[in-house]
Parts: structure tokens; sequence; C-alpha cells
């Protein structure tokens, strides 16, 4: 007789290794808390995918923070999530804590990417986004986590750019540097 087979589906630990759009469950284990040096009102949510490649990974800790000293933006914050679970206008929410309880076992879809723990150094998945279930289902977009010593990417956007050694960037420009405009001392207004 047999005693059990295998399914790799049915696992303790289950992850998820790609950045992307997924659908999710927010899980009972979510809670409220008070952030450590603010004493914040904050929502905990852990979330698990029910659908496609990843179903049953977790995606863990999204802090959602009621913000005393900028409610407007709280509002938006904690008013994203609502409607993306589809709480129709209207419903007063008393408190982070009641919120809380109300959004367990909700179904979302929530967008999530890379992002390396400034403390650790270590990459998880960062919640960027909110949105209504998507029903083409979860999509990993491909990119998995960074090594744990890779950098997080840098763009450039400074406003000065480094010069090609050798060139000029000024060459073509008329300016008084370069001789494109004389301008003699008795013109000045000093």
């Amino acid at each position: 007789m047999t005693l059990f087979v295998v399914d790799s589906q049915n696992v303790f630990g289950k992850s998820v290794a790609e950045a992307g759009s997924y659908n999710v469950k927010i899980l009972s284990d979510s809670e409220y808390k008070k952030t450590q040096q603010t004493q914040e009102d904050m929502a905990v949510l852990n979330y698990e995918v029910v659908d496609g490649k990843y179903a049953g990974g977790k995606i863990l800790y999204d802090n959602l923070v009621w913000k005393n000293d900028n409610v407007e933006m709280s509002v938006k914050r904690f008013n994203t999530v609502l409607a993306a679970i589809g709480v129709p206008d209207g419903i007063k929410i008393e408190s982070v804590q009641q919120l809380v309880q109300a959004l367990k076992g909700k179904q979302l879809n929530i967008t999530v990417d890379w992002e390396q723990n400034e403390f650790n150094g270590r990459w998880n998945l960062k919640v960027k986004g909110y949105h209504k279930i998507d029903e083409e289902g979860s999509k990993p977009n491909g990119v998995e986590r960074p090594s744990e010593h890779q950098e997080k990417p840098r763009t450039n956007n400074n406003t000065f750019q480094d010069s090609l050694p050798g060139t000029d960037p000024f060459a073509e420009a008329k300016s008084i540097a370069n001789g494109g405009i004389n301008i003699s001392d008795d013109d000045l207004p000093f």
C-alpha cells in the first residue's frame, strides 16, 4: 500500500522567484502594529499567490504606515488597497486595526519588484502597486532576485555628464568663453 505520492506543488516554504504582477490573497497572519520609532499605526500585509507558476508562494511584510503628519497621503495609500479589493465608496474605516481584520482573506493583484534592504543587503520583493484581480492571471516578468552582493542598479540622472577625454563639449556653442561674443569693458555696467 502506498503511503503518499510526491507532489512538488504540495510543499512548505514555496517562494516567488520573479518580480512581476501577481493575483494574491491577503493572509490571516497579516497584522496591525505600531512603528518602532514614531509609534504610528501600521498594517503589515502578507500575501499568497493564488494562480500561475508561483501559486502558493508567499510575498511577506508589505508595511502600510498611517502617517499622522500627512493624513491626505495616508488616506490615498489605504484607499488604493481598498479600491483594488473592490470596497465600494462611502464605507467608513474607523481604525487601521479594523482595516487589517477586514482585509484578511481578500484578493487583489499586486505589482512587486526587487528592493535591497538597506540594513542587511538582502534583496526582497517589495509591493509597488495594488490593482483589481487580473483576469488573465499572475504575470511574472522574468526578473529574478539579484545576488546578495550586487548593488542596486543606479541610473545616471545627473544634470552634468562627464565629457569624453580630448573633446570640448562647448566648442560649437557661441559664448563669451570661445569668442562668440565680444564685449568690451566699456559695455559692462560695473
